[in-house]
């Protein structure tokens, strides 16, 4: 074998193996990325913050927090993220994040009234999250002439109301006697 064709051989294993590696490096920071993504999706870890701490207490009375016959229970994120895109579930979720690290850490949190917030519930709280656990809500209305014809302008597209300005304490019950406290 002549040295050209060994230095050709050789450059061809070095660009396998920056593939392989480039590959399996690929592999391991999507893999912490996912692992990371559903360490921070649940009430355990948004709730971490006492400014929360209201929010949770009514999640768990309310039927989407697992009070419910079935003991299902809707994670944090399956309300206040889209549910759309990856790529925008993961923008809106680290933007979200890095808003509430913020105001933890250097908000002055006393000053939040909480009551206002909830006046803008449809700018975090997303129907490509409620539609993604009520898929069926459309079949499911149309045999209950009450629910269809509650829902029939949103599934017409009629409508720019968003689930929560008609649903508004979905999520957590008696949202308003909590923050009261």
């Amino acid at each position: 074998m002549s040295c050209n064709t060994e230095k050709k051989i050789k450059s061809l294993w070095f660009i396998i193996g920056i593939f392989v590696l480039g590959g399996i490096i690929g592999l391991l920071f999507s893999f912490g990325v996912a692992v990371g993504v559903e360490k921070t999706s649940g009430d355990k870890f948004c709730t971490m913050c006492h400014t929360m701490q209201p929010m949770a207490n009514s999640y768990y009375r309310d039927a989407h927090g697992g009070n419910n016959i079935n003991g299902v229970r809707a994670k944090c994120v399956d309300c206040h993220l889209p549910h759309d895109s990856l790529a925008n579930y993961l923008f809106e979720k680290a933007k979200t994040g890095l808003h509430d690290v913020r105001v933890q850490n250097f908000g002055d949190l006393e000053s939040i009234d909480w009551e206002e917030k909830r006046k803008h519930a449809k700018r975090f709280v997303f129907d490509s999250g409620c539609m993604n656990c009520h898929a069926n809500l459309q079949n499911a209305t149309s045999s209950n002439t009450k629910a269809f014809i509650a829902h029939k302008e949103y599934f017409e597209k009629r409508t720019d109301k968003k689930c929560v300005e008609c649903h508004k304490n979905v999520g957590h019950h008696i949202l308003g006697d909590y923050i009261k406290k």
